[in-house]
């Protein structure tokens, strides 16, 4: 194996060209359509490359045949000089302008300005005194329209319909009227409905369920009893607070001991309807 440093380094190498290969040129002719192509053959329209018989050469497409380089030389000296084209444009449009007439304005024209070398008019004065003349044209003015009309109060005695219910009046009882019996009638079914509901669906409640009910019921008195007792101590009571919470605690052992009288009885009997007990 060969190390990179040596000696044999040093002596130049002769350098090798490569060969060009000869440049490709095709055997056929590129201006014949190629043969054998089956895209586009269908239709009106021949597209190119669609071939499929003979070979047959390229036409230039017409859209191409004016691009490409001119046969005839331009001449130097034939060239627009300046104002060629505008000096024909002016001269036809003057030739075809029709004479215009001067401008008037429709109407009485205003007085001319006031030049600067024009003085007004001094030392005008008037002996009129617009006072006295202001109120003798106010003493003969002759009074209009609405001066010599007099207008009268109207006379609702006269009327058509003086001393009559109105009919909006009418209208209005009808309605109430109406909606009161709607109100009556379904009040009536609804009570008619729970009579019914309500007949023969009462049962005696249990000893043992009565006697829990009375145990629940006083454990609950004894707690809200206890609530009662902390808040009665106080002999102010200065806050609207404390006054509520007083009267919710008086309300509510009021109703407890109530209810406890009423289960102490011995026998009670409960009313279902709907699955549910009162």
């Amino acid at each position: 194996m060969q190390r990179d440093e040596c000696i044999y380094n040093l002596i130049p190498r002769p350098e090798v060209q490569p060969v060009k290969p000869e440049r490709y040129r095709s055997k056929f002719d590129p201006h014949v359509q190629p043969t054998g192509s089956t895209f586009g053959v269908r239709g009106k329209t021949k597209l190119e490359g669609a071939n499929l018989g003979a070979p047959e050469r390229l036409a230039k497409p017409s859209s191409a045949r004016g691009f490409g380089r001119v046969l005839t030389k331009p001449d130097p000296k034939s060239f627009i000089r300046k104002g060629e084209r505008s000096a024909t444009a002016v001269v036809s449009a003057k030739r075809t302008r029709e004479p215009s007439s001067k401008f008037t304005y429709a109407g009485q024209a205003k007085p001319a300005v006031v030049r600067k070398d024009e003085k007004p008019i001094m030392g005008l004065k008037s002996a009129k005194n617009f006072v006295t003349a202001n109120a003798v044209e106010s003493i003969l003015a002759v009074p209009g329209h609405r001066a010599r009309v007099v207008t009268e109060p109207p006379q609702y005695v006269s009327k058509q319909d003086y001393g009559q219910v109105p009919r909006y009046l009418s209208q209005v009882k009808d309605e109430i009227a109406r909606e009161n019996s709607m109100i009556e009638e379904f009040v009536r079914q609804n009570r008619n409905l729970l009579e019914e509901d309500g007949r023969g669906r009462a049962e005696p409640m249990d000893e043992r369920e009565r006697l829990a009910l009375v145990d629940s019921l006083k454990a609950k008195w004894d707690h809200v009893n206890g609530k009662y007792q902390k808040l009665c101590h106080n002999v102010v009571f200065d806050t609207l607070g404390k006054v509520r919470r007083k009267e919710t605690f008086e309300k509510e052992l009021t109703q407890l001991e109530r209810d406890i009288q009423l289960l102490e009885k011995g026998h009670v009997v409960v009313a279902s309807s709907n699955n549910d007990r009162y």
